[in-house]
């Protein structure tokens, strides 16, 4: 797994309202590292973090979109 992919994960998971104790033992890191993570995303405000989910969600949809019109 990229590291980018377990950053969106970590950020998806503090989202859903997970906590960063949990997170961390799914993700096998320690705690301080994913608050860290969810910090730079905008942990503890879960709608900001969501926010940020949608917009990388977003940012995949229309790579895909361009890929297929090419």
């Amino acid at each position: 797994m990229s590291e980018n992919t377990t950053r969106q994960m970590i950020v998806t998971m503090l989202a859903e309202g997970n906590p960063v104790w949990f997170v961390a033992a799914m993700v096998n890191m320690r705690s301080h590292d994913v608050y860290e993570i969810g910090r730079a995303a905008g942990y503890p405000d879960k709608a900001k973090l969501r926010r940020a989910v949608w917009a990388q969600q977003n940012r995949a949809n229309r790579r895909i979109a361009a890929a297929q019109a090419a």
